[in-house]
């Protein structure tokens, strides 16, 4: 309950402005010795009351005196949401019998006097008794109490239900008068308590526990909790139930295909099923109630899951091959005791891994799809994030690769390292027919020679020394329904070439050692950085193999060809790497000159990583050209050096930095007598010591 629930709502105000005859003709209108003061706004500003009225009267102030000249500004308040207990120490502590309510604004909306108090209190008092009583009457057990004469003052409708007389006949009258039998009276003399006792209540046989209730050192009455027998009864049939339940248990346990165990907190075994017999090879009547220590220490058991799982408290999970030759699966789950919080059981369950080694290697296949579809979404929830393209050049180059990418004819992008050949790969696919099917990208230059061929094409179980015995497929076989982006394809060497032409002509790939090829379905997209044709006529990649891959080049510019995607890019960069690392870093508008001037030999890449490296370094909001890499810084002066441009700040920067005009002119390859008349020409003053 709040004060909101008993407050007097809409009270009698006054305004500042009012005067003494207004006030006091409220005062008597109203019956009331006092009314708070509200601003035009609803702020309570002040209290004026009857005292103030006099003390105007007293000194002869006119009645039309303006009550803010008199009231009291300094108000107890109170608010809406706070409970009536503050109110009422307020009230006592202060000796005032009105409060002012406001809101958390200070404006009023109420008053709450000590008579709403008091029935708040009332309220409470009676929703507290409401509430014991619904908690008493919701008691499974009989209740009856007597107070220290016998009087019975409470019996609960459960009391009534067992013994048959009703509430009204019971309240209110002496035990002995209604339940003769019930022995309060005897806890009431002698203040002891006595349990379990069978009586009869109103020729209800039940069992009840009868305590005095003590306050101080006195017996102030006596309670007493009783069950009907029949209930007890009842209860003893559902044990008989348990237990029938307790044996189909064991039978539904024995019946299972999965050995099952039944340990206790000290490790010692307690049960085990028949199936487990049947892997061990052992009796479970002969060795129950020997330790897992032991019984895998005798050979019994290989018990090393419950080992592991009592040593760290949680659950363990072993493959272990057993004296019989088997490899089994076996995990050891803990029951763990809801209060203490310790091991109470452990639960063993043993597997045979034999009937699951060709769901394992169907699992190794579907994760490596997953792998690379979950890396295909991750792909398409970035990817209009990535591809900035401004220049005309760069337009093209997209233009193209959506023309392109509805068909399955095959793809050879040419561009230098870092320009974003795999960008363009995945753009292709994503507006592919097979945009749900697996991206399945091979770097050619990145995986060992000896690898590659595996990799690729898989191999069956035992195809060669440390091959997984349930074989593996190939990165080609993993494609198939997607597509197959062999980047860096010029790298691939001779013997691959081959292979890679007899899976493209006829769209089957054969593992290594296996010999049924396996039929796959894949748009191929290969790239490059090398010059091909080049390769062709030195022999070093297959002729064949060229005109099967560059049915449609799509050639990438380097940045140094696109100055226009300069700025874009380094936006792009800077919003993705603020956000990485929750900064907000700026380019100064010199530092991005200083980046547009740069001939990136890194292309996109060097720009990325320039931006990341700029983002994490600056100490500064705003990134300067200070926080350059010196190399960037050099080759962009130089370059606007040769446009014959250099800008004041890039030509301060460097003199600030190297110190004087000749290591400036040593920097951007012009002779000293140049840099002097620059800086003279932008207003600096060279001192003496430092030309």
């Amino acid at each position: 309950m709040l004060i909101r629930d008993f407050m007097a709502r809409e009270p009698v105000c006054l305004r500042p402005d009012d005067n003494v005859q207004h006030a006091a003709k409220i005062f008597s209108k109203y019956e009331i010795d006092g009314a708070p003061v509200v601003d035009e706004t609803g702020k309570l500003a002040g209290i004026f009351t009857k005292t103030h009225v006099m003390r105007a009267i007293a000194k002869g102030m006119p009645v039309d005196t303006p009550v803010r000249h008199l009231m009291r500004r300094q108000v107890y308040t109170i608010f809406e949401d706070d409970v009536p207990e503050s109110a009422w120490e307020m009230a006592l502590k202060y000796g005032i019998g009105r409060v002012p309510v406001v809101d958390r604004q200070n404006r009023l909306v109420g008053m709450m006097t000590r008579t709403r108090l008091v029935q708040a209190f009332e309220q409470k008092y009676k929703n507290i008794i409401s509430f014991l009583n619904a908690v008493l009457n919701c008691a499974l057990s009989g209740i009856c109490a007597v107070n220290e004469k016998g009087t019975v003052v409470i019996f609960n409708q459960s009391a009534a239900q067992i013994t048959g007389l009703s509430v009204d006949q019971v309240v209110g009258r002496h035990i002995e008068e209604v339940i003769p039998q019930s022995g309060l009276l005897k806890v009431l003399q002698t203040g002891k308590a006595s349990y379990g006792q069978k009586i009869v209540l109103h020729q209800t046989t039940v069992i009840a526990n009868q305590t005095p209730v003590i306050y101080g050192n006195k017996i102030i009455g006596a309670v007493s909790l009783f069950h009907d027998v029949s209930e007890v009864e009842a209860l003893s049939q559902q044990l008989e139930t348990v237990k029938r339940m307790a044996q189909e248990l064991d039978t539904i346990i024995n019946a299972s295909s999965e050995g099952i165990a039944l340990v206790d907190q000290e490790g010692k075994l307690i049960k085990l099923n028949r199936t487990y017999e049947q892997v061990e090879g052992v009796c479970g009547e002969k060795i129950r109630g020997l330790r897992a220590k032991d019984l895998v220490q005798k050979g019994y058991l290989s018990f090393l899951a419950v080992l592991a799982a009592l040593e760290k408290g949680g659950s363990a999970c072993v493959i272990e091959r057993l004296r019989t030759g088997r490899e089994v699966l076996t995990t050891a789950t803990p029951i763990v005791d809801e209060h203490s919080r310790g091991i109470r059981r452990i639960v063993v369950n043993c597997r045979d891994l034999t009937e699951l080694a060709e769901l394992r290697r169907q699992l190794e296949e579907e994760r490596a799809r997953y792998h690379a579809e979950l890396e295909s979404l991750r792909w398409e929830a970035r990817e209009s994030d990535r591809m900035v393209a401004k220049s005309s050049s760069m337009r093209d180059v997209l233009a193209v690769a959506q023309r392109v990418a509805p068909y399955d004819s095959n793809i050879l992008i040419l561009g230098e390292s870092g320009t974003g050949k795999d960008l363009l790969a995945r753009f292709i696919h994503h507006r592919s027919a097979r945009a749900t099917g697996p991206f399945i990208s091979v770097d050619c230059a990145a995986i060992p020679e000896n690898l590659l061929e595996s990799e690729l094409f898989g191999y069956t179980a035992g195809a060669f020394t440390g091959a997984d015995r349930q074989g593996k497929p190939g990165l080609i076989e993993m494609a198939d329904g997607g597509t197959l982006f062999l980047n860096e394809i010029g790298e691939l060497p001779p013997g691959l070439q081959a292979k890679l032409l007899t899976v493209i002509q006829e769209k089957q790939v054969r593992r290594l050692g296996g010999i049924k090829p396996c039929p796959v379905n894949f748009r191929l997209i290969a790239a490059t950085n090398r010059n091909l044709e080049q390769m062709v006529e030195k022999g070093a990649f297959r002729r064949d193999l060229y005109y099967r891959i560059n049915v449609i080049p799509i050639r990438i510019p380097p940045l140094r060809e696109r100055p226009e995607d300069i700025a874009p890019l380094v936006h792009h960069f800077l919003h993705r790497f603020n956000k990485k690392f929750n900064v907000f870093r700026q380019i100064a508008p010199e530092t991005m000159e200083w980046l547009q001037n740069y001939p990136w030999p890194g292309n996109v890449r060097e720009l990325e990583n320039v931006m990341e490296r700029l983002v994490v370094i600056s100490v500064e909001e705003v990134i300067k050209p200070g926080s350059l890499p010196e190399q960037i810084r050099k080759m962009a002066a130089s370059a606007l050096v040769k446009k014959g441009n250099p800008e004041p700040a890039l030509l301060l920067n460097l003199y600030q930095q190297l110190g004087s005009t000749r290591k400036v002119a040593a920097a951007l390859g012009v002779n000293q007598s140049t840099v002097v008349r620059w800086l003279k020409k932008y207003g600096y003053n060279l001192s003496a010591t430092r030309s």
